[in-house]
């Protein structure tokens, strides 16, 4: 009987392909649910590191098994994905919706900071509408550093491990999917690592990480969809209402 060898490196990326896919979405879940259930400044401040630690760490075990440049930088042959890179009038299309989600995405802080500018009293609607999400929310000014961090974590790690790493993984190495298809993978179980927003908030998730993906693949490196990343998450220190003094 023939012995096969798996390469070390190959089985770390297969534990973190399934720490990403199983593991992160159950321990989110139930981490959220407890954190709703008993709100406190600490219990957020507990979740906000905990996420950042794994993210941290999955994001280095990465770099370290796979390499900084495969994670970071793409150019696929206009074969490995036709319909976007084989067609200008796609690609154009294409790059005008992803323009437009995240401007409408982008507008209420615009909104925020024409009316700050113009010293226009603040209504909060956008921080009324999302009251529901208040237990994970920053409300308090060490809660809001916190979340500075984490969102720039987030921008930093989740595009490098939900982009970088399991495109590589699942249409380079050591699986060699069609792009198209890993890249709809990667966007789904990006939205997994979200269900504490319900089935909507994995919907919004996935389309957003989606989007995310083919910047990715249109600009050729991750440093855009980083920026724009934690750009959307800090939004919310804007949009929130501040603490009270």
């Amino acid at each position: 009987m023939s012995h096969i060898s798996i390469p070390v490196t190959t089985l770390i990326q297969h534990f973190l392909f399934l720490f990403l896919l199983v593991v992160v979405p159950a321990w989110d879940f139930y981490d959220t649910r407890r954190l709703k259930r008993s709100p406190s400044s600490q219990g957020k401040i507990r979740y906000y590191a905990s996420l950042c630690a794994w993210l941290w760490i999955s994001a280095v075990v990465a770099c370290a098994v796979v390499g900084w440049r495969p994670l970071f930088i793409i150019s696929p042959a206009p074969e490995e994905i036709s319909w976007l890179l084989n067609h200008l009038w796609v690609r154009c299309l294409v790059e005008a919706v992803i323009a437009l989600f995240f401007a409408v995405m982008l507008l209420p802080l615009a909104i925020v900071l024409r009316k700050k500018l113009k010293k226009e009293p603040r209504k909060y609607a956008t921080a009324d509408a999302m009251k529901a999400f208040d237990y994970l929310f920053p409300a308090t000014w060490a809660e809001r550093r916190w979340w500075v961090f984490t969102c720039t974590t987030a921008g930093v790690c989740e595009e490098t491990l939900f982009r970088g790493f399991l495109l590589q993984y699942l249409h380079v190495v050591p699986w060699t999917l069609n792009l198209t298809l890993a890249l709809f993978l990667s966007s789904l179980i990006f939205g997994l690592n979200h269900l504490y927003g319900g089935v909507s908030g994995v919907i919004g998730s996935a389309l957003t990480g989606f989007l995310f993906g083919l910047l990715f693949i249109l600009t050729g490196n991750l440093l855009l969809p980083m920026i724009v990343h934690a750009i959307l998450d800090l939004r919310m220190l804007v949009l929130l209402r501040p603490p009270a003094e």
